[in-house]
């Protein structure tokens, strides 16, 4: 097997490869105070490469390990100057942004891979992680049983996904450095956790091989600070594990292994920073105008980590799915759900939109099952679009092409991969009005659970009526609604019907001081 660290021949100095480190903790410490999670009660698994002289393990006596169990879990080589600043960026006092993990083991990928993993094992499972505390594996490592042996490497990330489902572990995967380099299949094709990019875009892009399960689908998941990949891959490791604080220290507690890992994911990649760069592709123009074949973008994934944004996610209103439009309830500006779908089966959410919306996201994930005998799996294939809404979801108008021109300036309507795992909307100064967004299982097969997260920029949910944008439904507002009376613009749409008319007065007058 040929096994490399993302960034092993350049092993700089926390200052160096930590620098820029954030991900959204400055703004969630900022707002929660000393309720913010730490990671406290969470565990980690750290596979690591060795270097040249053996050497996996981070350094025990380094100053930001104090207080730390750091159990190295193949014979000692020495200290590795790679995995004590993955280490660092990982559950490290006073740089990580979980610095209350303190306990960790420590793997030599070379024998993890078939000590632990099991790969050339035949049915034997994965050996079960040393603690049910453990909820984040990072891999700050790329690798492959090299040519000919692509069974091996699918096998491999198969094993990988099958335990992150059974234990209740997510694993994050560092993709190569260097913009244009090649991606290597272990770890970072997995289904089941996030393989990491950076936020400079140094890092290695693009489908998995036609080797790979399902290939085609879009890679990296997610991006990260960090001056290399090894270092920007711990840092979403980190962030995951607040997530799982919090999701242990909540309701949502009762959740199996499998529902905790995919909903930490969805917050993480629906809570992503996306700016102005960031686009799936789809056509801003023409009869496809807003429908996207690739969910996420090429080079950012679902965008940069802002773990503030995920945690807001994970703990606003739960809301899942409905059957129906019209049995679906209005979600708030941020929050998360699960939808059960079987068969050609839709599930729906339902959004209202009082003023132009600077940025509208939806994401949605789900897992694949890998066999028991690790020689099959499933994969199912979802859609995602968004609707407009007109008498109180009875109808479902499509956005697509130039229906959509004056609803949407720019972004994306539809989200269709058939191979990806993940589908995300990205809409930009989204009109004022009612929408749907509907999740549609393609194909056949029994029930599979989706899981979605999504965030509504709060300039949506201003005033009903405030047509003027001064902060008052006033005479200023009948003056423009009747600029608009008789049209079809959105904004002056109260009552969500598809005209400017008189209910729309009445909606108005109703919310008139």
């Amino acid at each position: 097997m040929r096994v490399t660290a993302a960034s092993l021949t350049l092993l700089l100095g926390t200052a160096a490869a930590l620098a820029d480190a954030d991900g959204g903790i400055t703004a969630l410490r900022a707002r929660l105070g000393s309720a913010a999670p730490t990671g406290a009660g969470m565990a980690v698994m750290q596979v690591e490469a060795p270097e040249g002289s053996g050497a996996y393990a981070p350094n025990p006596a380094d100053a930001a390990f104090v207080g730390k169990t750091i159990t190295r879990m193949d014979p000692a080589a020495g200290n590795s100057s790679h995995a004590t600043t993955v280490g660092q960026a990982l559950y490290g006092s006073g740089i990580s942004m979980a610095p209350g993990i303190v306990n960790i083991w420590a793997y030599n990928v070379n024998s993890w891979i078939t000590g632990t993993l099991k790969v050339g094992g035949g049915s034997t499972a994965p050996s079960a992680a040393p603690s049910t505390a453990v909820r984040v594996m990072n891999h700050s490592w790329i690798g492959s049983f090299g040519a000919g042996n692509a069974a091996f490497d699918r096998e491999a990330v198969r094993r990988l996904d099958f335990q992150a489902s059974r234990d209740g572990i997510l694993p994050v995967c560092g993709e190569n450095n260097g913009a244009g380099s090649a991606r290597q299949p272990m770890m970072g094709d997995t289904f089941n956790g996030v393989s990491v990019g950076r936020n400079d875009l140094q890092h290695s892009a693009g489908d998995t091989p036609a080797a790979s399960d399902t290939p085609g689908r879009m890679k990296p998941d997610l991006i990260a600070p960090g001056a290399f990949t090894s270092f920007s891959t711990p840092v979403v490791g980190a962030a995951a594990a607040l997530l799982f604080e919090t999701i242990q220290g909540s309701s949502l507690s009762s959740l199996s292994n499998l529902q905790r890992v995919q909903l930490a994911k969805v917050c993480l990649l629906g809570g992503a920073d996306r700016d102005a760069s960031w686009a799936n592709n789809a056509p801003q123009s023409g009869s496809s105008r807003g429908v996207a074949t690739k969910p996420i973008d090429a080079l950012r994934g679902a965008g940069s980590l802002n773990v503030d944004r995920a945690h807001r996610i994970l703990t606003a209103d739960r809301m899942d799915g409905a059957s129906t439009a019209t049995g679906a309830s209005f979600a708030s500006a941020e929050g998360w759900g699960t939808a059960a779908i079987s068969s050609a089966q839709k599930s729906h959410w339902r959004f209202s939109v009082n003023q132009v919306t600077p940025a509208f996201d939806f994401t949605v994930v789900w897992p694949r099952t890998v066999a028991s005998n690790f020689g099959s799996y499933t994969y199912v294939d979802m859609n995602l679009r968004v609707y407009r809404a007109l008498g109180n979801a009875a109808t479902l108008a499509p956005m697509e092409g130039d229906a959509g021109l004056d609803l949407f300036a720019r972004g994306n309507v539809q989200s269709v991969s058939t191979v990806d795992n993940v589908e995300t909307l990205h809409l930009i100064d989204l009109q004022p009005g009612e929408y749907v967004v509907e999740l549609s299982r393609v194909g056949s097969g029994s029930a599979f659970t989706a899981y979605a997260a999504w965030m509504v920029d709060p300039a949506a949910f201003g005033l009903l009526g405030d047509l003027d944008g001064n902060g008052a439904v006033d005479a200023g507002d009948i003056g423009v609604l009747l600029v608009m009376f008789g049209s079809g613009n959105p904004a002056g749409d109260l009552d969500r019907n598809g005209t400017v008319d008189a209910g729309d007065i009445s909606v108005l007058l109703l919310n008139f001081g």
